[in-house]
């Protein structure tokens, strides 16, 4: 017979995972970042290292057309003086207009939507390059948006990731689930491992590395499978 401690330590495991899905949804989100988009540019500097060592990863090549999920404020738009045209979606309208203004004074050519990620309004194949910057560990179901990132990305195309996950054989200790809580209210999930999430897009890491706040975030480029 199971152990009945167990299946108590299973069960509410579960039950924790339920709660902070139905915590976070993309109203909670768009209140939150409309909330922070005064200050976002200012909270997300320390971060800036690794957002520019992610572009270097990926090396935007002239003419190519990159889609950025979770454009913010724009913060990506300096790095993709290179690209041929470039696409902005968010879900906060509040973030998406000072994403437009500062494409506007980089001299891109943007096109910025509010849009969710989870359901992106694009034809198959269409980018050439999709940026995924501090966006995974935000978005109630990442598995959506990594699904709808790959099927909109040409068969040669590459992802760039920039985000805090979870090691893919590593367990929340208790602690970290508690923050976690915290912080999935506040800002994301910290408790998210890439791996699965790339499977479930049917892509692979073809670069990966530590990244800021010792490794708590990771650099990643990432294609389709064609094994």
């Amino acid at each position: 017979m199971d152990n009945p401690r167990h299946c108590y330590v299973f069960v509410r495991e579960y039950r924790s995972r339920d709660i902070l899905r139905q915590v976070n949804t993309n109203t909670l989100n768009r209140l939150r970042y409309g909330f922070y988009s005064p200050v976002y540019d200012w909270l997300a500097r320390p971060l800036e290292s690794g957002r520019a060592r992610a572009f270097e990863l990926l090396s935007v090549q002239p003419g190519e057309n990159v889609l950025v999920i979770g454009a913010g404020t724009g913060l990506d738009f300096p790095y993709l003086s290179a690209a041929g045209r470039i696409t902005g979606i968010d879900l906060t309208p509040a973030m998406l207009s000072k994403a437009a203004r500062r494409a506007a004074r980089l001299g891109l050519d943007a096109d910025c939507r509010v849009m969710n990620a989870h359901d992106l309004g694009f034809p198959e194949g269409a980018f050439d390059v999709i940026v995924l910057h501090l966006v995974l560990a935000v978005l109630p179901n990442a598995e959506a948006c990594i699904s709808e990132a790959s099927r909109v990305l040409t068969p040669a195309g590459r992802i760039s990731i920039f985000d805090k996950f979870l090691p893919d054989d590593a367990t929340p200790t208790p602690a970290r689930r508690v923050i976690g809580a915290a912080t999935n209210v506040l800002f994301s999930d910290i408790n998210r491992r890439l791996g699965p999430l790339l499977s479930l897009g049917g892509l692979m890491p073809v670069i990966h590395e530590p990244s800021n706040l010792r490794g708590l975030y990771s650099v990643t480029i990432a294609r389709k499978d064609t094994s």
